[in-house]
């Protein structure tokens, strides 16, 4: 049995601690689906076979435990589609990756991939996972990692479901401002901060096909800083309902987050050993 932080300040000050195998300079603010890039475009860059470079991971796994994920041809072809297809949009400094669709422009309310976020590092990871135990696999775009107490945990970038017309859903996404880690048996943990005084986090699961959600909290510190003397106020919402009559607040929220969290991270973390195959970007 994992073990469970007994305060939700504990729990979304230590989410956003990464601590680990990631040179990447991130800092974790708000949850967020959008935000503008930066990234200065100085090539165009394309990329082939010899590119895409699947030649190292994060952790091995036994010929035994690999065999038992045997990937179909045609989610290999689609998920390798678009792994190559991220792989252009990140070298060519671009915002989000949609996927690779001819006319998916990324309108406000799709979900992309934060290429941007991704740039910031020399490579990145891929999995194929099947969380739902239905025989088709999701691609998880992220790595495995340690908290601040050394335990491992699983830190998702991207969680893209491919479906049998060619088309990509993009379910679950990682930024500077918004960390999401998968917690086992299917279910996420995002959280993230809009300043000192502000934070919030969210749990949700893969039902086989959409992302639903459990529960949002969040957290404010009156005069917008969350110093030692400060007390901050809580408020909880269950499901995907953000209206008044829907809050939960204070003691009564805290307590119900707990409870939603513990069963959360009841679950064995399938991903914990998984293989990672590595993508170099700049190189």
């Amino acid at each position: 049995m994992k073990n469970i932080k007994s305060t939700v300040s504990a729990l979304l000050c230590a989410s956003l601690l990464t601590g680990l195998c990631s040179c990447q300079d991130k800092t974790h603010e708000a949850i967020e689906e959008t935000t503008a890039a930066t990234t200065e475009v100085t090539t165009e860059e394309t990329v082939s076979e010899e590119t895409i470079q699947e030649t190292s991971s994060l952790a091995s796994v036994s010929d035994e435990s690999a065999a038992q994920m045997p990937l179909f041809s045609g989610e290999d072809e689609a998920y390798q589609l678009f792994i190559e297809g991220l792989t252009v949009s990140i070298r060519n400094g671009e915002g989000y990756y949609y996927g690779p669709v001819e006319g998916v422009d990324g309108h406000v309310d799709d979900l992309g991939i934060a290429a941007y976020y991704l740039s910031w590092s020399d490579s990145y990871y891929y999995t194929y996972s099947d969380i739902d135990n239905n025989g088709t696999h999701e691609l998880v775009i992220g790595h495995e990692a340690h908290d601040q107490e050394g335990d491992p945990m699983i830190i998702v970038d991207g969680f893209v479901l491919a479906d049998s017309e060619g088309g990509y859903d993009i379910l679950i996404i990682s930024w500077e401002r918004s960390e999401t880690r998968y917690l086992g048996g299917g279910y996420f943990l995002t959280a993230g901060s809009s300043g000192a005084g502000s934070h919030s986090a969210q749990i949700c699961h893969f039902d086989g096909s959409q992302i639903i959600t459990d529960a949002t909290i969040y957290e404010e510190y009156e005069g917008g800083t969350d110093s030692a003397d400060a007390e901050p106020e809580y408020t909880l919402y269950l499901g995907d309902d953000y209206s008044e009559e829907n809050a939960l607040y204070g003691e009564e929220a805290t307590g119900s987050w707990d409870e939603i969290f513990a069963e959360a991270d009841s679950y064995d973390n399938e991903l914990i050993g998984a293989e990672w195959s590595e993508v170099t970007i700049n190189g």
